[in-house]
């Protein structure tokens, strides 16, 4: 489907939405327009079955995999300011399968909207939203509070809150997301998951940021080495951000960011924000998702880590064995701004070819041990053997012109 937008400046569209009329129980016909200084301008028309008659189940498994009616689902999320439908195409277009809609423009009517876009979507747990939400097929998870450490909302109120919904819902599970380090354990009983929110590229300068994986150890290491994580990736910054506090992330940092998260075990990967703003790191942000769907069979499979080390501590490497195959991925990242060399060993057995996952044209020198070159904030992934024959949680199908 093709969106034909007006050509105005990205400041002159305040909002969009939709508005429906019921030709029967199970058919809609939807408008979706966007209100100009002067004009309400109709975008796409579509036709489409409600989908909140068959809801969904969402569970984790052992390895912490989320489980969509019971089939693997790799989260690549972002949290987005509207149900504005160029945006929902921009979203799909670089790769996304979810999006976290808790903002005020944000309302249940648009869950059939955001579904058909093939997004998941991660709710707030108001009353307005619970009944539409917890029956609909595009329903992933609830977002209990958003740093609640910093908006005076106490562990034991959000214990509370967690379980009364716990009670109304049993099929999605619950998340809170935080922006302290040393508050994961206080809210460690009011959640089914975690996510973060720790931003370290400033303008004046921030931390390594290899501190970043620390955030998805303290939560293991309170709540178990598989526990659900979703780490939000920083994609924001610039002058204009609060006050220029914030640097605006090149390619490179970003992509050191994902890659971290992958190798300490997130089981998704969440950005934000929606930020088109910086058409070099959106359009990273697209070849990144792109690779993380490639490695998706590979994630989520049945397995278990094994053994790799580095002989540089600046490059983070992970190493991954599936069961009922000897099959396997192994992941490393140079957590700095410059070039290094380093050697890993991986517990796998004599004669394994490795094979690089997306530059075939780079050679992997060794089986169990790789001398490895990589350039500032570089990424490396290589596999050996088949791929994995995973039956994947499929996306929904996207919009039609009509």
């Amino acid at each position: 489907m093709e969106i034909i937008e007006p050509r105005v400046a990205r400041n002159e569209l305040p909002w969009a939405g939709c508005f429906s009329s019921g030709l029967n129980r199970n058919l809609n016909n939807r408008v979706c327009f966007r209100v100009f200084k002067n004009a309400v301008i109709p975008l796409i028309f579509l036709s489409f079955s409600t989908l909140a008659e068959s809801p969904s189940k969402i569970t984790f498994d052992a390895a912490g995999t989320t489980l969509i009616n019971g089939k693997p689902f790799f989260p690549i999320g972002i949290f987005n300011y509207s149900p504005d439908t160029a945006a929902l195409a921009d979203i799909c277009k670089h790769g996304f399968n979810t999006i976290v809609a808790t903002t005020e423009h944000h309302k249940p009517e648009h869950l059939d909207l955001i579904a058909r876009y093939g997004l998941r979507i991660i709710c707030p747990p108001t009353d307005q939203w619970l009944e539409p939400a917890k029956k609909h097929s595009g329903m992933l998870a609830w977002y209990l509070a958003d740093e609640p450490e910093g908006h005076g909302q106490t562990p034991a109120a959000l214990r509370e809150k967690y379980l009364q919904l716990k009670q109304k819902d049993p099929s999605h599970p619950i998340g809170l997301d935080h922006f302290l380090l040393d508050s994961l354990p206080d809210y460690k009983d009011a959640a089914d998951f975690t996510m973060t929110s720790y931003y370290p590229l400033l303008a004046g300068g921030g931390p390594a940021l290899e501190n970043f994986a620390v955030y998805l150890e303290k939560s293991r290491a309170i709540h178990g080495k598989n526990w659900p994580h979703w780490p939000f990736i920083q994609i924001f910054g610039g002058p204009n951000t609060d006050g220029g506090k914030w640097k605006q992330p090149e390619p490179d940092e970003v992509r050191c960011l994902v890659y971290l998260a992958l190798v300490h075990r997130a089981q998704g990967i969440f950005y934000f924000s929606y930020w088109p703003q910086a058409p070099k790191t959106w359009t990273a942000v697209g070849v990144l998702n792109r690779e993380i769907q490639m490695l998706t069979p590979w994630l989520v499979a049945e397995g278990g880590e094994i053994s790799a080390s580095s002989t540089n501590p600046a490059v983070h490497v992970r190493a991954r064995q599936l069961t009922n195959s000897s099959a396997g991925l192994v992941i490393a990242v140079n957590t700095t701004p410059g070039p290094v060399q380093t050697e890993l060993s991986v517990a796998v057995g004599a004669g394994i070819k490795l094979r690089p996952v997306f530059d075939q044209s780079r050679g992997v020198p060794g089986s169990r041990k790789i001398v490895l070159p990589l350039l500032p904030y570089e990424s490396f992934a290589c596999v050996w053997r088949l791929e994995p024959k995973v039956q994947l949680a499929n996306s929904k199908e996207r919009p039609e012109e009509q």
